[in-house]
């Protein structure tokens, strides 16, 4: 017993931190692509003379990946309220069966697994038929396994966002 709490202990600790860092990845992300997105829809809306096509053309380019890290940012947050519950949801899942323990910790080395995002797919899996029972851990581990995915839609759509702004720049001040 004093071995599951202790694994649960560090693994719900690696999970929190797992979330604390994607608060922080979140939350750039979405500064930036808020200031990437009003800049290119700006200079989209002055080459284009304000047109009503720009408008719907340039708004929902421009929205698009500024509303996937707002999401993002939005459910990493909400979630990082949830987690001071985690540690009981990670004791029960671990009493529950050695099949979920092994998801926590390798026995081979004895290091929690909460940090190694190949355990994190298994473990969502695991715990969404159990949501019901296991709040906190669903809320956390779907969090960690959408977070990523958001960011990285956010971050490529800035760059793409980014260039065509500074296209339209070039086009606006070379006409």
């Amino acid at each position: 017993m004093a071995n599951i709490d202790r694994a649960a202990t560090a693994a719900s600790s690696a999970i929190r931190r797992t979330l604390e860092r994607l608060r922080s990845l979140a939350a750039i992300s979405a500064l930036i692509t808020l200031v990437v997105g009003a800049a290119t829809f700006a200079t989209g809306w002055w080459v284009f003379h304000g047109t009503t096509s720009w408008l719907v053309i340039g708004g929902v380019l421009c929205a698009a990946p500024v509303v996937a890290a707002a999401i993002a940012w939005v459910l990493v947050r909400a979630t990082v309220r949830l987690s001071d519950q985690l540690l009981p949801d990670v004791r029960t899942l671990m009493g529950q069966s050695t099949e979920a323990s092994s998801m926590f910790i390798d026995y081979d080395s004895g290091q929690a697994l909460g940090m190694q995002a190949r355990s994190f797919r298994q473990l969502r899996s695991e715990v969404t038929t159990r949501k019901a029972q296991l709040p906190a851990l669903y809320v956390c581990t779907r969090a960690i396994t959408s977070v990523p995915g958001l960011a990285a839609m956010a971050i490529i759509g800035t760059v793409v966002m980014g260039g065509f702004g500074t296209i339209l720049l070039l086009v606006g001040l070379f006409r």
